[in-house]
């Protein structure tokens, strides 16, 4: 049966501040609040059997029964880690425990991938390896410098599964569109060239048509905290800083060959926007 006496879960290498090439700095560490001071933690390990063990104060220094366990401080733990035996040290586990010791084997227990992936989706996670579409978004004016990271479309190419909205003769095209800015009540002519994922980021590549010889832009999608619309943002104006464009607000022209199948591919863009929300959501809970 899942085990939710703990409710987070965080890497020793961040708890206990790690170099990162440290061979136990991505041991998980099970937390079951968010205290600072007066911490106590078990440590849980798996040998070649199915049972996993816990250091004790026993003959061995760990058994697979549940006596006599020890109990570390924070403090304490990078130096117990070492007692565990060498083959075993890349199942660690290590378990915050509360203070009182009549409760202290209820949250004795080795935790599954099905119930690790409970505690990495089914509570506010660390988010700092994840990416959070909902990350520095809303809907004021962007008033930073335009950090668009223009690219030229031949970059593209090398991009693995990317993704253009137009194709014509096995060759992508530039998707023109308009966009009308709800907030500075103008319509401004875009193109857009296709999606894809950089690590963990969905971006669009896409440029002005209202600026001679403009450059290929690389955006980051994301989420309005407000009103969950979708979003990038860049210079979209012939002036310094840059604005979101909410895609709500695209409108495609219709006199290209292949529209149903470039409106297709925008669905499928926006499919993808819908998951990463979906996911964001979850670990936000």
């Amino acid at each position: 049966m899942m085990q939710k006496k703990h409710m987070r879960l965080v890497r020793a290498g961040k708890f206990l501040k790690l170099f990162k090439k440290d061979t136990q700095y991505a041991t998980p560490i099970f937390r079951i609040d968010q205290k600072r001071k007066n911490l106590q933690f078990i440590i849980a390990f798996k040998l070649e059997d199915d049972d996993f063990y816990v250091l004790n104060r026993s003959e061995k220094g760990y058994s697979k029964e549940l006596k006599r366990i020890k109990v570390f401080t924070k403090s304490q733990l990078y130096n117990a880690m070492a007692k565990v035996p060498i083959k075993a040290r890349e199942t660690i586990q290590i378990l915050q425990v509360p203070s009182d010791k009549k409760l202290l084997k209820d949250y004795v227990t080795y935790y599954d991938k099905a119930s690790i992936d409970w505690l990495t989706f089914g509570k506010k996670a660390n988010l700092d390896d994840v990416y959070d579409p909902f990350r520095d978004a809303h809907s004021a004016l962007f008033h930073s410098d335009d950090s668009d990271n223009a690219i030229s479309y031949d970059d593209y190419q090398g991009i693995q599964d990317f993704h253009p909205f137009s194709v014509l003769d096995n060759h992508a095209q530039a998707l023109p569109c308009r966009y009308q800015d709800p907030i500075r009540q103008k319509i401004v002519s875009l193109q857009l060239m296709g999606w894809y994922f950089l690590g963990q980021q969905l971006k669009i590549s896409w440029k002005p048509d209202n600026q001679l010889n403009a450059r290929w832009r690389s955006s980051v999608v994301a989420i309005d905290r407000k009103t969950r619309r979708y979003f990038f943002q860049g210079n979209i104006y012939q002036e310094k800083g840059t604005d979101p464009v909410f895609l709500e607000n695209l409108s495609f022209d219709c006199d290209l060959k292949n529209s149903r199948a470039a409106k297709a591919e925008f669905d499928r863009f926006i499919q993808e926007i819908k998951e990463q929300e979906r996911v964001a959501l979850l670990k936000l809970r």
